[in-house]
């Protein structure tokens, strides 16, 4: 049987380099492929890189949200962590001026040490329930000293 395999390999030398080169270019395409597409597990692939000397822990963010619900302005939060971004929104009672709100805002960032506004970015979502109450939305990047407030 080998005799054989070997007998019609060499009588057709060019359909078996074809036949070859074909299935390594398979293998490599397939290899490419989940490489691109499936990839690893993290979702966020290099982004995190050093995430861990400069984590935000769970009770970091809840004493955060336990500091903005003290504060006499404020209804309701929500604090949350998504890979490098720090979501805080904020519900403001009907009373509440738009100046207020974003001196608060500014007031919670400061929750923060350096080390974490210098890694994370910070996405403000500061609003009233009202009719005409106010919805604005601020954002602060690691390279940036303040928050950028854009009244929607």
């Amino acid at each position: 049987m080998l005799k054989k395999l070997k007998n019609l390999l060499f009588r057709h030398k060019l359909l078996s380099i074809i036949c070859i080169l074909a299935f390594i270019i398979i293998v490599m395409m397939i290899y490419i492929f989940f490489s691109i597409f499936v990839g690893g597990t993290n979702k966020y692939g290099n982004r995190l890189e050093g995430i861990k000397s400069v984590e935000i822990s769970k009770s970091d963010l809840s004493s955060v949200k336990k500091k903005i619900e003290s504060k006499d302005e404020t209804e309701s939060s929500k604090v949350r962590l998504e890979g490098k971004i720090v979501y805080i929104d904020i519900k403001f009672k009907e009373n509440t001026k738009a100046d207020d709100a974003k001196r608060i805002a500014k007031e919670i960032l400061e929750e923060f040490d350096e080390k974490e506004q210098k890694f994370y970015d910070f996405e403000f979502i500061l609003y009233q329930d009202k009719e005409d109450g106010f919805k604005i939305t601020g954002t602060k990047g690691p390279k940036t000293d303040g928050i950028s407030f854009i009244k929607s």
